[in-house]
């Protein structure tokens, strides 16, 4: 049971790394539009991934 645990704390701690580029990213944002601006040039950047 422990070796489930461990799987999943790998999973979740990988994913915080993962984000963690992005959200330093989001916070060199000078004001709300460049943070806006940010935010739909990552959504952007990565929904061409997703295709349905």
């Amino acid at each position: 049971m422990v070796p489930i645990f461990k799987y999943l704390k790998n999973i979740l701690s990988s994913k915080k790394t993962n984000n963690s580029w992005e959200e330093e990213y989001l916070a060199k944002s000078v004001d709300l539009y460049d943070l806006e601006r940010r935010q739909r040039e990552l959504d952007n950047k990565f929904s061409y991934r997703r295709k349905f």
